[in-house]
């Protein structure tokens, strides 16, 4: 992704410039992973194995992260992200 810096001087405020389609394919991929975590906690809820559950926990706290970071990159340039449930 190419971001430039929109104002320069400014202590503490780091806003970037982000193109439309970079914005669009964040945005996708925030409903992607969003989605991935709610089939996760679904089954989560579903299973009774520990390995299973185990394994879809990590599948949550993994996508809680990317969904964390994706997030941080629309407000890193100035944009909101998706409101989390």
């Amino acid at each position: 992704m190419a971001y430039y810096p929109l104002e320069r001087g400014c202590v503490g405020v780091h806003h970037w410039r982000m193109t439309e389609m970079e914005k669009l394919h964040i945005m996708e991929q925030l409903k992607a992973e969003d989605l991935c975590v709610k089939k996760a906690r679904f089954y989560l809820n579903q299973t009774r194995d520990p390995a299973i559950q185990g394994l879809l926990q990590s599948c949550i706290d993994k996508g809680q992260r990317h969904i964390s970071t994706l997030n941080n990159l629309l407000q890193d340039a100035g944009l909101s992200g998706l409101a989390r449930h």
